[in-house]
């Protein structure tokens, strides 16, 4: 190894070494600050997925999609598969709003403190 590379390695490690051991750097991400920039936009996106516009649009979808495939008669091949996606996402959206009512929670995580808070819970038993 040549002389020069071999300090850029010691200068590597030694500035490594530095900022590993700084502990305030290393549980610098761990804080509860701000949030990713596009978070907001996927807060909007998802509570109009999940609203009652949402809902009503796809009980509409579900009942005319559903309508097309048994009074339709003869389909094309595409024109069918896009009747048939709209039937599936008009179910999948109405599936999170009924959910949400029977149960008073859609399709969920739970919160990482809560989980771990039963997990150990039921460790302990």
């Amino acid at each position: 190894m040549r002389r020069e590379a071999f300090w850029c390695v010691v200068v590597v490690l030694l500035v490594a070494g530095i900022v590993m051991s700084d502990a305030a750097i290393a549980h610098a991400s761990a804080g509860g600050g701000g949030g990713l920039p596009y978070e907001s936009a996927l807060v909007k996106l998802q509570q109009s997925a999940t609203g009652p516009v949402a809902f009503v649009l796809s009980i509409l979808g579900i009942v005319v999609a559903g309508g097309t495939l048994i009074f339709g008669g003869d389909l094309s091949g595409f024109f069918r598969t896009m009747v048939i996606l709209v039937l599936v996402i008009g179910i999948l959206v109405s599936a999170v709003n009924v959910l949400q009512t029977l149960f008073g929670a859609g399709a969920t995580i739970a919160h990482a403190a809560l989980a771990h808070e039963t997990f150990v819970a039921i460790l302990r038993t």
